[in-house]
């Protein structure tokens, strides 16, 4: 079995090597506003954790909806798939609020060794930003995934090709590899054409 999946990735690898990427512009105000809803949602999150959830979300939403949540950048580091932006403002708010163009967070963390989490929140959620299907998506998630400890998480994302791909790849002198959307993407007859058809407006889609 072990051996199967072997060659498959290696196949997988081979032709998205010559694929087109996807080139997501992160909607920071949705990554904020995501995490509020975890804040409401799933109080005490921790960051490892909050990172994960959104990562599930966006490759969840990809597959069935054609696009991610957050269009966040995800890196594979050693602890697994990390959202970045949303990392960086849980790690170091106040630079992070700068990047994000926000003066305060809309919910409280706490750090606690070398975990942070996630608290109550600070007022409600702005649901205007998002579909119907991103909740439902993010919902899904946090029930099946929220009650999750690390260790599971780490080894559930460490098993996902983009992860593998993006970690076997990464610059030797790098601490990350860049992971990509289009290998977040579930195989079958009409990727590579999708891919290559909504490359032009990545950018730019809502």
């Amino acid at each position: 079995m072990c051996l199967e999946q072997d060659v498959f990735d290696a196949l997988c690898f081979k032709r998205e090597m010559s694929m087109t990427r996807l080139k997501f512009k992160p909607k920071y105000e949705k990554i904020v506003e995501l995490l509020l809803y975890m804040a409401h949602k799933r109080p005490s999150a921790d960051h490892y954790q909050a990172v994960k959830f959104l990562y599930l979300a966006d490759i969840e939403h990809l597959n069935r909806h054609g696009r991610p949540i957050t269009y966040e950048k995800y890196s594979a580091l050693p602890y697994g798939p990390v959202a970045s932006n949303a990392y960086d403002l849980l790690k170091d708010p106040e630079k992070g609020m700068k990047k994000f163009g926000i003066k305060k967070l809309p919910f409280r963390l706490e750090k606690l060794g070398t975990y942070i989490y996630i608290r109550e929140p600070l007022r409600p959620v702005s649901y205007d930003l998002f579909s119907k299907s991103d909740l439902n998506i993010f919902d899904e998630v946090l029930t099946k995934h929220g009650h999750k400890s690390f260790g599971e998480l780490y080894d559930m994302t460490h098993a996902h090709f983009a992860y593998k791909k993006a970690w076997e790849n990464k610059p030797e002198d790098k601490k990350s590899g860049d992971m990509r959307y289009e290998d977040m993407m579930e195989e079958s007859p009409i990727k590579a054409s999708y891919i290559e058809e909504i490359s032009v407006v990545a950018e730019h889609m809502q």
